[in-house]
C-alpha cells in the first residue's frame, strides 16, 4: 500500500520527502475527556464534626461502566487538641460489607457532574460518615496521613466496578476538643469505546 501526500486537500495528511507523517492532535486525560461529555462527579460529605474516630465516605457504582476514583481531597480546620504521638489519618477500604456507614444511608449532600452544561446524574450509592460511624468487613487498601489544619490531596486512581464499593474512615487522634473534616472524591466513569 502506498502512502502519498496529501498537502493542500484539506482532508488528506502530509507526508514529507523522510516518509514522515505529519499530523495535529489535542492530547487531554481521560479525566478531562470525560468531564466534557458529563461523565465526571465530585461528591463531597461538607464539613462532618469529630470528636473521636468515625467515618467518612461511602461510594457503591450501580452503573453498567466502572468509576474511576481518581483523587480524595481531605480537609481540616485544626480544630481540637491532638495526642502528640499520633497525626489524624484515613484508611480507604474496600467492598466494606457492614456498619451504619451503610445502612444509616446518609446521602452525600454534594455529587454533582463537573461538566456544569450537563444534566447526567452519577449511577451510584454515596453516603457521607459521622463521629463515631461503623464501618465492617472489607480489605484496607492503604493508609494516608492527613494534616492537622488544611486540604490534602491523594491520587489514588482506582478502578471500581459495578456492584464494588470504596469507603473512606477516619482516625483523628483527638485528646479533646472537636475537628471539623471534609471528604471528596474526584471521580469518572470509565469510556468503555476508548479501552476496547
Amino acid at each position: 500500500m502506498k502512502i502519498q501526500d496529501g498537502t493542500g486537500t484539506g482532508n488528506e495528511v502530509k507526508i514529507d520527502s523522510n516518509k514522515r507523517m505529519h499530523t495535529q492532535a489535542v492530547t487531554e486525560t481521560e479525566s478531562q475527556h470525560a468531564a466534557e461529555v458529563g461523565d465526571a462527579y465530585n461528591i463531597s460529605t461538607g464539613q462532618i464534626a469529630f470528636t473521636g474516630n468515625g467515618t467518612l465516605l461511602y461510594i457503591k457504582n450501580n452503573d453498567e461502566r466502572d468509576i474511576v476514583v481518581e483523587a480524595i481531597s481531605i480537609g481540616t480546620d485544626g480544630g481540637g487538641t491532638y495526642t502528640s504521638s499520633l497525626r489524624p489519618f484515613v484508611t480507604i477500604v474496600r467492598n466494606p460489607t457492614a456498619g451504619d456507614l451503610i445502612t444509616d444511608a446518609t446521602d452525600a449532600p454534594d455529587n454533582v457532574n463537573r461538566n456544569f452544561g450537563s444534566t447526567k446524574t452519577l449511577t451510584a450509592d454515596a453516603y457521607k460518615g459521622k463521629q463515631g460511624g461503623t464501618l465492617t468487613g472489607g480489605d484496607s487498601l492503604g493508609i494516608f496521613q492527613t494534616s492537622q489544619a488544611g486540604r490534602d490531596y491523594f491520587e489514588i486512581n482506582m478502578v471500581i466496578p459495578k456492584g464494588s464499593s470504596i469507603a473512606i474512615t477516619a482516625t483523628n487522634g483527638l485528646s479533646s476538643g472537636t475537628v471539623n473534616i471534609y471528604c471528596a472524591a474526584i471521580v469518572f466513569l470509565k469510556d468503555t469505546a476508548s479501552s476496547n
